[in-house]
């Protein structure tokens, strides 16, 4: 028997979708005084989206007109077991107000760990990082001085999210130039991304770990904790579920497309995307043989955002025209 108890949490943007709005729980409740994103219990024989939009309007008088899933994150408290169910909300109506009598707030996303939050949603916050395009290098760099001067041309192009194809190396060097980087992409309030499992990820100037599919199967757990960016490839559906059982934030799946790189891989074509996604409760990026030009037909089927490599070399030039 599922003793988990549903939650539903919407995320609702301001009109310049460039704050979110959280509410502070208040005494009496469970976790009273810890911020969260609104929403609420789902009663029996309600679905999410009915439940959702019954929250919205008790707690804050606003009407919720379209919105899509995010992710489901499991989280057991010692008191109790959740399981909440995150949704996106596109379009909506009203003014909200603190109905409830709660503490209401606009936040921007790199403010929200200012806040404190009940550990299930630290899965949440790192998510809402997640940007429509995500950027993959070129190259597995050996060169530190050149490494630095092409990956720092991504961080200066508007990207928000970057994996550098960089696997970890136990020695202070690759420490020191891994640092000077994340502070270049933290300038840009850029999330910098490499590939691996460190045992000591504390020792490193990282915001989360991408791991390759050889990689993702052999983890029996998520293998650090909810404060970094946890992300895999994928390329079927037993792949994806076992990026579902270890709580990423988000995976590729690929190919969509014939690419240059792997010419004989047979590309699963955005039919076959779609019905893969479509199983999954986390954010799914599109890659393989992906352009820009791509992401509203990516979207349209399901995915998050598109991820690429050589697709990258338009984004860039496009950028520097700017």
């Amino acid at each position: 028997m599922d003793t988990r108890i549903r939650v539903v949490v919407g995320i609702l943007y301001n009109s310049d979708k460039d704050k979110v709005l959280i509410t502070k729980r208040t005494s009496g409740k469970f976790l009273a005084g810890y911020w969260e994103f609104p929403g609420g219990k789902v009663k029996n024989n309600e679905d999410s989206f009915s439940a959702l939009s019954r929250e919205f309007d008790e707690e804050l008088g606003v009407t919720i007109k379209t919105a899509s899933r995010l992710v489901e994150i499991n989280h057991d408290y010692p008191e109790e077991k959740v399981l909440l169910d995150v949704w996106k909300i596109h379009d909506w109506d009203g003014v909200p107000s603190n109905l409830e009598n709660q503490e209401i707030n606009w936040s921007d996303i790199k403010d929200l760990i200012n806040y404190k939050f009940p550990e299930a949603n630290k899965h949440i916050i790192q998510t809402l990082h997640l940007p429509d395009i995500y950027a993959i290098s070129q190259e597995s760099y050996k060169n530190y001085p050149n490494l630095f001067s092409e990956v720092v041309n991504y961080f200066n192009s508007g990207l928000k999210i970057f994996q550098l194809r960089l696997d970890f190396e136990k020695n202070d060097i690759f420490k020191k130039n891994i640092k000077k980087l994340h502070q270049e992409a933290k300038k840009n309030d850029v999330k910098l991304i490499l590939n691996g499992i460190p045992s000591d990820i504390e020792s490193y100037a990282i915001d989360g770990i991408h791991l390759k599919a050889k990689e993702l199967l052999k983890c029996s757990s998520r293998p650090f904790s909810e404060d970094y960016i946890l992300g895999a490839s994928c390329h079927n559906e037993i792949e994806l579920e076992q990026a579902r059982t270890l709580r990423v934030n988000y995976a590729f799946l690929s190919p969509i497309l014939t690419t240059n790189s792997h010419p004989k891989q047979n590309p699963m074509g955005w039919n076959n995307f779609k019905i893969l996604v479509e199983q999954v409760n986390f954010p799914v990026y599109a890659l393989g043989g992906i352009s820009l030009s791509d992401l509203k037909k990516a979207k349209e089927n399901g995915a998050y955002g598109i991820a690429m490599i050589s697709g990258m070399r338009s984004f860039l030039s496009a950028a520097e025209t700017l």
